[in-house]
């Protein structure tokens, strides 16, 4: 579906002031791309200032299908990031919302506007069925977006925060690498329905990505 906003070559981007966020919202940035951030109400001061000047903010919440729908409309690619890694129960945020209903958001915003070209960051080890109910929702997530017939990238990086203790768990040089990885991935065509494990690797060569799926 054509927007005058496509001009702009703009990214809808979930979970941008995250960790790994703030990395792939500069790497777009760096890579000629407006990224458009879907941002909770009172998260703006997560940003980055020398990202804040160089993006477009959308209110809202990836568990909310309207919301995602709306900070959607008129990008031209979408690159899925948001999630948790414990859950917020005084919030009311669970994985299986956080995850796999927020991917079914994303994906049906993909499917209302036409964006055909959606980059899932997924993380190393997920698949449906797993013990562990992060994993298992991440894994169910992926699933979700390999079968949306849409011309799909996943990556699946190491976690990059320690689940034991919630501090980071990968180095500003891996995510820089991934980030980069991620916003190289928007532009090409050949990454399409390819699934590239622990993707931050030897600082991201192309011809050295595993590849799965």
């Amino acid at each position: 579906m054509y927007s005058a906003f496509m001009q702009y070559n703009e990214v809808f981007v979930t979970g941008g002031t995250g960790l790994p966020g703030r990395y792939v919202c500069r790497a777009l940035i760096g890579h000629g791309f407006l990224p458009r951030l879907l941002v909770r109400t009172g998260s703006e001061a997560r940003i980055p200032p020398d990202v804040r000047e160089r993006c477009r903010v959308t209110p809202g919440d990836a568990t909310v299908c309207e919301s995602v729908e709306m900070g959607a409309q008129g990008t031209s690619a979408i690159v899925h990031l948001a999630g948790i890694w414990k859950e917020r129960h005084r919030r009311g945020i669970t994985i299986e919302e956080a995850h796999v209903h927020a991917t079914a958001n994303v994906l049906r915003a993909a499917s209302v506007w036409e964006i055909d070209r959606v980059i899932f960051i997924s993380v190393a080890g997920a698949r449906p069925g797993d013990p562990v109910p992060y994993l298992d929702a991440r894994g169910r997530a992926e699933a979700l977006v390999r079968e949306a017939g849409l011309a799909w990238t996943v990556f699946r990086p190491a976690p990059w925060y320690d689940l034991r203790d919630g501090k980071a768990g990968v180095s500003a040089e891996y995510l820089e690498g991934l980030a980069g990885a991620v916003a190289e991935s928007v532009r090409r065509t050949d990454t399409a329905g390819c699934v590239y494990e622990d993707a931050a690797t030897d600082r991201f060569p192309w011809a050295k990505l595993s590849r799965a799926g």
